[in-house]
């Protein structure tokens, strides 16, 4: 093969080598990130259920940009499983900053009664969030577990 030749293919493999490494790097800075709830609205209240929306800031603060592709998580109030949810996001938090992601979870009331009691007796509740959070690479799906506490 031609030396000529050789030598000008190997910039070219070496660039499109790094190219997915600094996709990858990106997304994998998501396990960096801090997750914090923020606040909880609601959007709908029905006889059997009620929709919540959950406010959670998510901030980088890693050098460079992140991209969180989804979330599923599971909502406790005071230890006491009451919904589950999921985002899909595609979301590009820039370097040093923060966004909000605000998922709908619907709590059905059967399912939560035991926390509706326990918050009533303590006067209070302890909200937790426990999730993965999801990046889409060239070489598949890679994820993080994700842990909120709030009081």
């Amino acid at each position: 093969m031609n030396k000529g030749l050789i030598a000008r293919m190997v910039p070219a493999v070496l660039l499109l080598t790094m190219l997915p490494a600094c996709f990858v790097f990106r997304r994998t800075n998501l396990e960096n990130c801090e997750y914090r709830l923020v606040s909880t609205s609601i959007k709908e209240i029905t006889l059997t259920y009620l929709r919540v929306a959950i406010n959670i800031d998510v901030t980088n603060p890693n050098r460079m940009d992140v991209v969180l592709d989804r979330m599923r998580f599971d909502v406790y109030v005071n230890e006491q499983h009451v919904a589950n949810g999921s985002s899909n996001l595609k979301l590009r938090i820039p370097s040093g900053e923060s966004a909000r992601i605000s998922p709908v979870v619907t709590i059905d009331y059967a399912q939560a009664g035991a926390a509706i009691i326990s918050t009533i007796k303590n006067v209070g509740a302890k909200y937790k969030i426990v999730g993965t959070v999801y990046f889409d690479t060239p070489l598949g799906t890679m994820n993080f577990p994700v842990t909120i506490v709030e009081r």
